[in-house]
């Protein structure tokens, strides 16, 4: 079950949906439309898979009041930004809900919410968040609230100044056109990931944050899947100081799988690979055949 089912927010139907957005009235507006475009993009992937008519139709009533709530929310979003550095901010960091900052309970959820994410992505979240607390706390006149999202902040900065101190790794993606020139892995998990990172995603990381594995016990969005598994497999290759590639320079089995889940921490000496493979087939095409053709 998913902290927002946990919490009584849901999209089963219309009224669900209206009563979810009842509830986050008391809430603060950035954490209010995180949570429901997560929603959103939820009851969206649900909808994909459910094929009773009657549930259908319930959970695209529920999605129409999210759509029709964030349309008429836009505007006045748009008015309350005070710079576009704030906007872009927002803009940034709503890819994933219910990330907040309004006390302790919110900010320790944010860090669960960001855990086994890209370093970097973790750090604009939390930069983003700190950035619009200074905007709420402006406007806010009562001294227990501002108290409150004082405390928060000060969990979120520091582990923001933990992130710059402890050199937590950045796995970057490798560009789809790299990965495509290794074969395909047979394990299920990571060949369901290469075929929505790819294809579903279209080679765009970012949108990992909010697509999820078909079977998934932990509920967790394909970034941080893969994030959990390349660390495992990272530490094989650590531990047992395995090399990464082979004498002709190619990638070891255990470098496969790293590309698989796409990364690698060589990526130059892989491009170089690549290149050296290419030339050597483009030579071996342009050279004329000195085998006898059988009569």
């Amino acid at each position: 079950m998913s902290n927002q089912e946990s919490e009584g927010f849901g999209f089963k139907d219309k009224q669900k949906a209206l009563d979810t957005i009842k509830q986050l009235e008391d809430q603060d507006s950035q954490y209010r439309a995180l949570t429901i475009r997560g929603l959103l993009g939820r009851a969206k992937r649900v909808l994909t898979m459910t094929k009773a008519e009657e549930k259908r139709t319930n959970i695209q009533q529920a999605i129409e009041v999210f759509e029709k709530w964030i349309e008429e929310n836009k505007s006045a979003s748009a008015k309350n930004k005070s710079t576009k550095s704030n906007a872009d901010s927002e803009e940034k960091i709503d890819k994933v809900p219910g990330l907040g900052f309004k006390d302790k309970d919110a900010a320790e959820k944010t860090l669960k919410i960001l855990d086994n994410r890209d370093a970097d992505y973790q750090k604009l979240a939390i930069k983003g968040l700190i950035t619009s607390s200074k905007t709420v706390i402006a406007r806010t006149k009562d001294k227990e609230k501002i108290t409150a999202i004082k405390e928060g902040i000060d969990i979120l900065t520091d582990y923001l100044d933990s992130l710059d101190t402890s050199g937590q790794p950045n796995m970057k993606y490798l560009p789809v056109d790299i990965i495509q020139h290794f074969p395909k892995p047979s394990e299920k998990l990571v060949s369901q990931f290469l075929t929505t990172y790819t294809d579903t995603a279209s080679g765009n990381y970012k949108k990992l944050r909010t697509l999820f594995p078909d079977e998934d016990d932990d509920n967790d969005s394909w970034d941080i899947v893969r994030n959990k598994n390349l660390k495992k497999q990272q530490k094989i290759i650590d531990d047992k100081k395995l090399s990464l590639f082979n004498s002709d320079g190619s990638p070891t089995k255990e470098h496969l799988m790293l590309i698989s889940w796409a990364y690698t921490p060589k990526l130059e000496k892989l491009k170089q690979y690549i290149d050296k493979k290419e030339k050597n087939n483009d030579s071996a095409s342009d050279e004329p055949s000195t085998k006898k053709r059988k009569v």
